[in-house]
């Protein structure tokens, strides 16, 4: 890929993450879903008991589930900044308005490092604060 190309596909890959976070701010999960390829890695770092790298949709929708299912209010994801080359999207954003299901405020710091391969998303890790997170897990 040329310098050029590469540059635009950097430009497309931010636009399409940005369209998709905000579609789930509103609710609507069928932009991620629609981009995600079906042998989507998925990692999340640190040492909490969903930590570790999970491939396939089906292992990364369960993992999702569970990080869902810890809250009353889903935190807005509010992005920050974000730089693209070629396939490479990193993301920094923060969250908006969680509220763990133990009635904690939730409202986390991320980053996401995200390749994408024509237009879909076959890769992400996330670094996170796993200390609050834990304790929208574990109550």
């Amino acid at each position: 890929m040329n310098i050029k190309e590469s540059q635009k596909t950097a430009s497309k890959n931010k636009e399409l993450i940005r369209h998709v976070f905000t579609e789930i701010n509103n609710g609507n999960l069928e932009p991620f879903m629609s981009i995600v390829d079906e042998n989507f890695k998925l990692t999340l770092t640190g040492s909490l008991p969903i930590s570790g790298t999970v491939n396939g949709l089906q292992e990364v929708m369960k993992v999702l589930s569970v990080i869902t299912e810890a809250f009353q209010v889903q935190p807005k994801v509010i992005i920050e900044e974000m730089v693209a080359e070629g396939d490479f999207v990193v993301m920094k954003a923060h969250g908006e308005g969680g509220i763990a299901k133990n009635g904690k405020e939730y409202n986390n710091t991320y980053c996401h490092f995200m390749r994408l391969k024509d237009g879909k998303l076959i890769e992400s890790t996330e670094y996170l604060d796993t200390e609050l997170t834990r304790m929208a897990l574990e109550g």
